[in-house]
């Protein structure tokens, strides 16, 4: 983001899948040129840690016992907290237009999330469902609908 804006950008946005779309949202609170973030558009997001790493124990038939281990495991190799990225996460945060772009189906970053974060936020959020979509699979279903979303989305931003 820094070099973007020391070689002449004026308007960013940010663009993150799976855990890069966490990543995204601590660079629009943390990042020192966060005033030039315009948007972001946050592709099947991992919003919850804690959600996200039960529903990938589940997915693999472990013992649910074994997820408060894998939570910790999770928070201890990526230095990310829940309560911390749950902060991160949470509606107010959200001060720039944001498109998710998520699906119900995915079985790894839960859409629930996903979905409350749009119904809290419906000033600053929006939710672009694919029914068929797995996790980071969204383009996949519907190419030409979803780049229509970005360029219906992105369009205002630049």
């Amino acid at each position: 983001m820094r070099y973007a804006v020391e070689h002449g950008a004026l308007r960013l946005v940010l663009y993150g899948w799976s855990t890069g779309a966490a990543m995204a949202l601590r660079a629009l609170q943390q990042s020192p040129v966060r005033r030039h973030v315009r948007g972001m558009v946050l592709d099947s997001p991992v919003l919850d840690w804690r959600s996200t790493v039960h529903a990938a124990v589940s997915s693999r038939g472990l013992p649910t016992a074994l997820a408060p281990l894998a939570v910790r495991a999770a928070e201890g190799r990526t230095g990310l907290r829940s309560g911390h990225h749950a902060e991160a996460a949470s509606p107010a945060r959200f001060t720039v237009p944001t498109l998710l772009v998520h699906g119900p189906g995915d079985t790894f970053a839960p859409w629930q999330g996903s979905r409350e974060l749009a119904e809290r936020r419906p000033d600053k959020v929006a939710l672009h469902p694919v029914p068929d979509g797995s996790h980071t699979g969204m383009w996949n279903v519907d190419p030409e609908g979803y780049e229509e979303t970005l360029r219906r989305f992105l369009t205002p931003l630049m």
